[in-house]
């Protein structure tokens, strides 16, 4: 199976390319950093760190560009929950990525049941498009 670890690094990656952007009002900055995750249409996207994480990000998903979209778009889906569990401190939410990147299980288990079927289901899809294009 598709390994979780990896899949969760992506998804680190694809969160942690993207700045929460400085604001005074939370909910702007967070709106913010979804639609750069979604879209990729910001600043942090086009950075050597940004660029370097989309390369990853692909790569792992076999080229798949479908495939690593979902992995941003699952990345912004996690993006408010981790708002809600830090108070929107940037310093708290590093702490939650650097630690989801030594336990992805326990990152995954802590998350919403709707985002772990998320995972899971697109960790499923990504492994059966790898073995189809490996000719299993």
């Amino acid at each position: 199976m598709f390994k979780f670890n990896l899949f969760v690094s992506l998804l680190v990656m694809g969160i942690g390319s993207q700045i929460l952007y400085a604001d005074d009002d939370m909910n702007s900055a967070m709106r913010q950093t979804v639609d750069c995750l979604r879209n990729q249409n910001c600043d942090p996207a086009t950075t050597g760190a940004g660029k370097a994480a989309d390369l990853k990000a692909l790569e792992a998903v076999g080229g798949d560009a479908g495939e690593k979209q979902e992995l941003y778009n699952i990345a912004a889906d996690i993006m408010p929950f981790l708002v809600q569990q830090t108070g929107g401190d940037p310093g708290k939410m590093q702490a939650i990525m650097l630690k989801a990147q030594t336990d992805p299980e326990g990152f995954i288990n802590s998350l919403p049941a709707e985002i772990q079927a998320k995972i899971k289901n697109a960790a499923i899809a990504v492994e059966k498009n790898q073995a189809f294009r490996q000719g299993r």
